[in-house]
């Protein structure tokens, strides 16, 4: 436990009840802080338990060449999947590869056997390559036209929602008070924060708002030099578990997707879609209809509108970096303007290690 001094904080507000804000409270809490979160909702109800539902590296990320986010992600997978194997475990996923696809064969494995080797000792079960027979034996529904084999990788799996209220019970028990249905008004770099019908002044303030970290920042009449790019990522749900994980290339636009079993059904998802943040987070037509079309590419048995039982979708608080969506980083940066320490973009797999570092910031 750090030693409280005249320049350390001792009491802190975290705005914000997602996965990055409760890990980060949490964090702070356990470095000695009295630590107050004000969510404006309830707890993981809006971005946070809206993701893919995996515990991973990011395989994808190594084309943009964020080698240290993936290094820092499949550690911090690790992490979880050692201590909470209720609530997530290791998936064996399959990538075919088919002939004249988005991406050789040879680049998908230069870029699993990096996903490997980054992993070091936490890493989980080695990829290895399957031929067509073997794919098709496992999954006959697969469309065998053009195929030529695939690869087999680890990721892990969890559950975003019950994960993250197991963070908040962490945090609780180390001190966390939460307050949920606040609605913080504005923040100040002096350590103030208003709600709408009480104030109070911290010691230091950490802006974990996602998608909505730079608006609170306008709302307060805070300039940054920062900007955060909002990506919105949209999943449909059917009936039944594929027979396996599948993570899947778009050739259309080169975009990877996933398949996934959860909770006996059926998850296919994400999209990469830029909206405002005053605008309704759903999955659009536009997405539905992408997502349904790039599934019925790859399996036999079609599926349409009708065979859809939910969708979700979530907002990406992600740094704007780049024109393409896709090409976005995935990084996140912290910054510090007074009193109040401003979090833009975060993944949910690397929650934890973001909240060690705010606490780093705050408690040095």
């Amino acid at each position: 436990m750090a030693t409280q001094t005249a320049s350390t904080p001792q009491s802190v507000a975290v705005i914000g009840g997602g996965i990055n804000g409760l890990c980060s409270a949490w964090q702070l809490a356990l470095r000695g802080a009295r630590v107050t979160l004000y969510e404006r909702g309830e707890l993981m109800r809006e971005t946070s338990c809206s993701s893919s539902k995996m515990l991973h590296g990011g395989v994808r990320y190594l084309e943009n060449f964020e080698i240290r986010l993936v290094y820092e992600a499949l550690h911090e997978r690790a992490w979880w999947l050692r201590h909470c194997p209720q609530l997530c475990h290791e998936m064996r996923v399959i990538m075919p590869v088919y002939k004249g696809g988005p991406r050789p064969k040879w680049m998908l494995q230069i870029g699993l056997k990096l996903y490997d080797l980054l992993a070091g000792k936490q890493n989980l079960t080695p990829h290895q390559w399957l031929d067509r027979d073997q794919l098709l034996t496992r999954d006959p529904d697969l469309k065998p036209d053009r195929l030529q084999g695939g690869f087999c990788y680890s990721d892990g799996l969890m559950d975003d929602y019950k994960l993250g209220m197991w963070v908040a019970g962490q945090a609780r028990e180390a001190g966390v008070e939460i307050i949920e249905r606040a609605a913080v008004q504005t923040i100040g770099t002096d350590g103030l924060v208003t709600l709408e019908h009480d104030s109070r002044r911290f010691d230091a303030i950490a802006n974990v708002a996602g998608p909505w970290s730079e608006q609170l920042l306008k709302r307060s009449g805070i300039s940054s030099k920062m900007h955060l790019d909002l990506i919105r990522g949209s999943h449909i749900l059917f009936d039944g578990e594929p027979s396996q994980p599948y993570l899947l290339q778009s050739e259309k636009d080169g975009r990877v997707f996933f398949v996934l079993p959860y909770h006996g059904k059926t998850l296919v998802g994400t999209t990469e879609q830029r909206q405002a943040i005053d605008e309704e987070i759903r999955a659009s037509d536009e997405e539905i209809d992408y997502l349904l079309y790039q599934y019925n590419r790859y399996f036999n048995v079609r599926r349409t509108r009708e065979h859809i039982i939910a969708t979700s979708a979530g907002l990406r608080p992600l740094i704007k970096s780049a024109a393409n969506p896709r090409k976005v980083s995935r990084e996140y940066v912290l910054e510090s303007q007074g009193r109040l320490l401003t979090v833009y973009g975060g993944k949910w797999t690397t929650a934890r290690a973001l909240g060690i570092k705010v606490a780093d910031r705050l408690m040095d």
